[in-house]
């Protein structure tokens, strides 16, 4: 093996091993803006989620705010990749609507859609499952 292809082979080795060990840089998903859920909760279902969040990313922080048919409030959270994290703080706004805290964890995958899993804090032990997209 010639010279040159040796440092064009150690060249690649070493950009591969910078890539993989600083694995938030290539895959930080960024989470900010509108994003429109969709979930049930618990099988019967004993409640559904449909708000539209805008988020706010610093670094790894999520912030915003969250509106649904029955509910608003501000949420928090975190990312870490394309894995999301947060809290929906939710102030009923009509009849059925739902007081408490919603929470969500869930990934966003190569289809451009967040997967995962919520609860409720009105349900204690009951989990759903929710996608969203953003809008």
């Amino acid at each position: 093996m010639n010279t040159f292809v040796k440092l064009r082979y150690a060249s690649a080795l070493a950009g591969f091993a910078l890539a993989i060990s600083f694995p938030g840089i290539a895959g930080a998903a960024n989470f900010a803006g509108s994003w429109a859920f969709s979930g049930t909760l618990g099988n019967p279902v004993l409640a559904t989620s449909a708000p539209i969040c805008v988020f706010r990313q610093n670094g790894s922080a999520i912030s915003g705010s969250c509106k649904g048919p029955y509910g608003i409030g501000s949420t928090n959270g975190s990312v870490n990749g394309s894995a999301i994290y947060f809290q929906w703080h939710v102030i009923a706004t009509r009849a059925g609507g739902l007081g408490g805290i919603a929470t969500y964890h869930g990934y966003w995958g190569g289809d451009g859609v967040m997967r995962g899993t919520w609860w409720h804090s009105t349900y204690p032990g009951i989990v759903g499952n929710f996608t969203g997209q953003k809008v």
